[in-house]
């Protein structure tokens, strides 16, 4: 659905998979980011790009959660001398932006901006 550009119709599908049942927040709050990007990318086909610009920012918000979630990790290691996983969570930090969603949700957000702003 949102390959073919129906969001509503999308949004009204995917809350039947989420635990109320009827707020679209959840998906957010799931960090269920396959679907924010495929409905931001929708939104900026049909030209809505300060909404696209917007939900980009929503989603980049989960990779900055993430990495902020990380910091009381490095005192759990230390303090559990475990250094094989703080040796793993390091290598998962250096790999988080650079996965394949990061990258699209900055270009669409540099995209959605300079169309926005009329660039």
């Amino acid at each position: 659905m949102l390959q073919s550009d129906q969001v509503a119709l999308a949004g009204k599908t995917a809350v039947l998979f989420t635990k109320d049942g009827g707020q679209h927040n959840n998906l957010h709050d799931m960090q269920c980011m396959w679907y924010e990007l495929a409905s931001d990318e929708s939104y900026f086909r049909h030209g809505d790009f300060g909404r696209a610009l917007e939900k980009f920012i929503a989603v980049e918000k989960h990779y900055a959660d993430i990495t902020e979630d990380q910091f009381d990790f490095h005192s759990y290691c230390l303090r559990k001398m475990a250094p094989r996983a703080y040796v793993g969570k390091l290598k998962f930090k250096d790999w988080l932006h650079s996965h394949a969603y990061f990258h699209k949700v900055a270009a669409g957000a540099i995209s959605s901006f300079n169309r926005d702003c009329g660039n």
